[in-house]
């Protein structure tokens, strides 16, 4: 799973290597967790990329009350299409979550050690995601979103055996938020990263304290 991630390079980053048309008004985070307001990349009706918040942690527009639990912010890719939740989703609301890092845990209760996933050259890069919009009786609006998940690349999998489903070249981001390339078509891009494609950090605790650089593995 994914269950924290950062997005520390500058808004401007971000706007170049995601085609934006202008920076998001969005601050770096070294720390991104569950159920926070996320920056996600979505493609608009006019067919430009566009920069929106969303709660991480889907609520299904069919919920009549968001749940009082844990909401789900991991979406396996092998049963996106078998899942109601999903289905639609992966044709209709597909997004990218920019991150330059995700991190995942090893050891025991208490003595847990982070490692965080980056690209070899810092960079920024792009989770596959999807969101949907749930509407209160009241109303109101909130939009969520969650990451998808794939089995562990040969970078990952000696920590955690799954890990988000990266889209590393232009093609694939292009691919996935274009509405008009079929969802079968779509879920083609959801495989692991080649072996290689990221370096692997001692992160320590990030919750305990604000991230360093981290050292190599």
């Amino acid at each position: 799973m994914c269950g924290l991630y950062r997005l520390s390079v500058t808004p401007a980053a971000v706007k170049a290597a995601f085609g934006l048309p202008e920076a998001p008004d969005f601050p770096p985070r070294g720390i991104i967790r569950p159920g926070e307001p996320v920056g996600v990349v979505r493609r608009a009706a006019d067919g430009a990329r566009r920069w929106r918040l969303a709660l991480w942690g889907l609520i299904p527009q069919w919920m009549k009350e968001p749940p009082k639990g844990r909401r789900i912010i991991n979406a396996r890719a092998e049963t996106l299409l078998e899942r109601p939740s999903f289905r639609g989703l992966v044709r209709h609301r597909r997004c990218l979550f920019p991150a330059d890092g995700f991190y995942e845990w090893t050891g025991e209760r208490g003595h847990k050690k982070a490692w965080l996933f980056a690209r070899p050259d810092g960079g920024v890069f792009a989770m596959a995601g999807l969101w949907d919009r749930w509407l209160g009786a009241d109303g109101s609006e909130v939009d969520t979103a969650v990451i998808i998940t794939v089995d562990a690349n040969a970078d990952v999998a000696a920590v955690h055996d799954r890990m988000p489903a990266l889209l590393l070249d232009a093609d694939a981001v292009r691919r996935w938020l274009d509405p008009a390339v079929p969802a079968r078509e779509a879920m083609t891009l959801l495989k692991p990263a080649p072996g290689g494609s990221l370096k692997t950090l001692d992160a320590g605790n990030p919750l305990k304290r604000p991230p360093a650089q981290g050292r190599l593995l």
